[in-house]
């Protein structure tokens, strides 16, 4: 197996606008996940949407996003009585939904604790299951 080769963050670009537009009822999904979780994602609506745009396959993306809201919404009202943690919690429950969303399934790669990573899991498995 080959070494991974590092690259410098400072060095990397976004990619190309691969969609001049988007279907009106995937601008709506898009905004639907930006009403929810924008607020802890450091980026603007149209930042959001312009990301899809370069997106290869943005219904796949905005699909993937709506689970990770998903799992997000049903983490709080599971565990948390639909009470929100700080910014910096959310952050990182979200970072943590994103890694689950790619398939992460080691709870010690979350960078939350090892409760809080076993029912993000639990949540996100769970949309499966509907």
């Amino acid at each position: 197996m080959t070494e991974p080769e590092h690259v410098d963050p400072s060095k990397l670009r976004p990619g190309p606008i691969r969609n001049e537009s988007l279907p009106p009822e995937l601008l709506e999904r898009i905004k639907a996940v930006y009403d929810v979780i924008g607020e802890f994602l450091g980026t603007t609506l149209e930042q959001f949407e312009i990301g899809f745009m370069r997106d290869a396959h943005p219904d796949d993306e905005v699909a993937l996003w709506c689970s990770i809201t998903a799992a997000w919404l049903a983490y709080h009202e599971k565990f948390l009585n639909d009470e929100f943690l700080s910014d910096d919690e959310e952050k990182k429950l979200l970072a943590a939904l994103v890694m689950v969303s790619t398939g992460v399934e080691d709870v010690s790669m979350l960078k939350v604790p090892t409760e809080v990573g076993c029912r993000l899991l639990q949540c996100y498995d769970d949309l499966g299951k509907k």
